[in-house]
């Protein structure tokens, strides 16, 4: 492990300062978290020593095993953004992402604003766009917009948290996707943390943040959405009340206990019975919720393993192994609780549990766990047990 230059300054004066300590490497810089010994205090002549000479950010925190102190190097910046690229690739992959939801939102209107010809390719039929119809293009934005919005958000929530706790963030990455492949267009938004998590409050501030904004982002979008939809002569499936036109093919979908609630307050006893066609901002809005709800799964490093691990400490592995469990006789209802599965379990490299933070030992306070058990209700009242059928 590397050793940066303040580092390498103070090893003689930690011992005579610190019960015990470790340095880490994180994000390109180093960290040393450790507890003062039981007889200094925050303003003692040998630990303000440490803090004038240190040459990056220094933190404390109380603590039953004393006073906690975190001091972090300043990281190298990455190569891109020492080239100063790193700005324009974040603004290329958002116009890129507004594109292709863009071109999502036509589609949902029965427009093709990309004269897209199916070529056929070793037996199927690949579908490949022949240009642009700006008119037609920009009759996507009641979907794309809201939807933009609610991701941007999201991931803001997070970005805006991290701030506030000194903790070093990018600005969201957007992830376009061929919409002829997703109905949406993207495959959501993720922001890169760049410093490590002091403690567990830190934590759910962070992993609540963006969920809570997508939840409360996407009820006033499904909201007005469900005004501008309409029923149509078609039985309501079971599972799967709502209806959505995408390049003239009928889609059907499904909701959870929130978007009934609401849809019941628009459309009363017509739900369950006839089909609702969606508008597009209503589409949008469901889709914020679905994202939330996905994001709050408690698995690893997802939203709701964060939040997990902030208000059940180790018992958070066990949520994530239940519920994971749990969605294998899901996926007789719905396979595709299984690809989800798999997914989350791709992107956290096989691990159910949440790595730890540098203070494990100290739990968030009564408001803030409050704010975990609200994370666990909205993932309770968004789950849809089959969120589309074909």
């Amino acid at each position: 492990m590397g050793v940066s230059d303040p580092v390498k300054a103070l090893p003689a004066t930690w011992p005579s300062v610190f019960s015990t300590y470790r340095i880490l490497s994180f994000g390109g810089g180093e960290v040393v978290h450790g507890f003062l010994r039981p007889e200094l205090t925050e303003d003692h002549p040998e630990v303000q020593e440490i803090l004038d000479r240190w040459e990056g950010t220094a933190r404390f925190q109380e603590a039953p095993s004393g006073i906690h102190l975190v001091l972090e190097t300043e990281p190298e910046r990455p190569r891109l953004a020492r080239a100063g690229l790193q700005g324009v690739i974040h603004l290329a992959l958002f116009l890129m992402t507004l594109f292709t939801t863009l071109v999502a939102g036509a589609l949902l209107q029965g427009m093709d604003p990309l004269g897209t010809e199916l070529i056929g390719l070793g037996g199927a039929f690949v579908p490949v766009p022949t240009g642009v119809d700006v008119p037609e293009l920009l009759q996507g934005w009641p979907f794309a917009l809201p939807l933009m919005g609610i991701l941007l958000g999201h991931e803001l929530g997070h970005y805006v948290a991290a701030r506030l706790h000194r903790i070093r963030a990018s600005l969201p990455y957007f992830i376009p996707f061929p919409p002829y492949y997703s109905v949406v267009g993207t495959l959501g938004a993720f922001i890169r943390l760049r410093s490590p998590m002091a403690n567990r409050s830190s934590l759910l501030d962070v992993g609540a943040a963006g969920p809570i904004a997508s939840f409360l982002l996407s009820i006033p979008v499904l909201w007005v959405g469900l005004s501008l939809s309409q029923t149509v002569p078609v039985s309501a499936a079971e599972f799967t009340p709502y209806v959505i036109q995408f390049a003239g093919q009928p889609i059907r979908i499904g909701d959870g206990l929130f978007v009934r609630a609401l849809a019941l307050l628009h459309f009363g006893g017509e739900v369950g019975e006839q089909a609702i066609l969606l508008h597009p901002v209503a589409f949008a809005g469901w889709i914020g919720l679905f994202v939330t709800f996905l994001n709050l799964l408690p698995f690893g490093q997802l939203d709701g393993g964060h939040v997990g691990f902030a208000i059940w400490g180790r018992r958070q592995r066990l949520a994530g192994l239940v519920f994971l469990m749990s969605l294998i006789p899901m996926g007789f209802i719905w396979w595709g609780w299984w690809f989800w599965g798999a997914v989350a379990f791709f992107i956290n490299r096989g691990r159910l549990s949440h790595p730890s933070v540098l203070l494990n030992e100290v739990r968030p306070g009564p408001a803030r766990r409050a704010v975990g058990w609200l994370c666990v209700l909205i993932l309770i009242v968004t789950f849809a047990p089959v969120p589309v059928a074909l």
